[in-house]
């Protein structure tokens, strides 16, 4: 027959307590913790889950930069339209366009400069600006990062030219490739073909390239795009141009981003 407590024994108070939390007494001998196998085997687990998950990230991440950068390209092709509208139709000008009273040759490799350097200054009205450089000048573009692609692993990065973009002399580089006409040398933008490429991430000879696999591309009517050089026919062409013609290995380039 079961009992009564008593609530004057003396172990009535501690027996109820311990009814009323649920505790147990752990069994004797009872294992506690983990072992030395149980940590390594924790640990091996996720080194490979880490192992699958950061290739996903990082393309999560190079997808949103290239994004940004094909914001980046969509504001500059706005800027050139605004320019354009003022400007008779005519695009901006370059020094690094073939011009027979100022270059003999085209230095078409250069079109990544937005400003030269003083000492390789020609005579013309823009304080040392060239190409989209000159929409920075005339106030189409305001902010400088717009010239530069958060993908770039190269030397031409905002920060190293942040002094000059805030007003001492010197040359700057962008990381984006500027045409500065259309295939046969138009430069009134509504005379080129609207599929033609005129702005395109850096096509720099021998040098890092902004994005792996593929280049964002601004054509004449404005629209921008991805180019996907997957196959990798731009990026060898641009690897393996000759030291001595360079500005051939561009116009390549070029003319491969028109037929995408």
């Amino acid at each position: 027959m079961r009992g009564t407590w008593d609530v004057a024994h003396p172990d009535f108070g501690r027996r109820s307590w311990r009814a009323r939390s649920g505790s147990a007494r752990r069994p004797v001998g009872g294992r506690g913790g983990f072992g030395l196998i149980d940590v390594l085997v924790s640990i091996a687990v996720i080194a490979l889950l880490i192992g699958i998950l950061l290739p996903s990230i990082s393309g999560v991440r190079e997808a949103a930069r290239r994004v940004v950068c094909g914001s980046n390209i969509r504001q500059i092709g706005l800027a050139l339209q605004f320019y354009a509208d003022r400007s008779g139709g005519q695009l901006p000008p370059s020094v690094f366009l073939p011009d027979a009273f100022i270059r003999e040759r085209a230095d078409v490799e250069k079109m990544v400069v937005v400003r030269t350097d003083p000492s390789d200054m020609y005579s013309r009205p823009w304080d040392g600006w060239d190409g989209l450089g000159i929409l920075y000048h005339s106030g189409e573009i305001n902010a400088p990062k717009l010239f530069y692609c958060p993908s770039h692993r190269g030397a031409a990065t905002f920060d190293r030219y942040a002094d000059r973009w805030a007003g001492r002399r010197g040359e700057i580089w962008s990381n984006f490739h500027y045409r500065g006409s259309g295939p046969a040398g138009v430069t009134r933008i509504d005379a080129i073909p609207q599929r033609a490429a005129i702005v395109a991430d850096a096509l720099l000879p021998g040098e890092t390239l902004n994005h792996p696999g593929g280049f964002n591309v601004l054509r004449a009517g404005l629209s921008v795009g991805w180019y996907d050089d997957a196959a990798g026919r731009v990026s060898a062409l641009l690897a393996s141009e000759e030291d001595d013609k360079p500005g051939e290995t561009v116009d390549r380039a070029w003319r491969m981003l028109d037929d995408s």
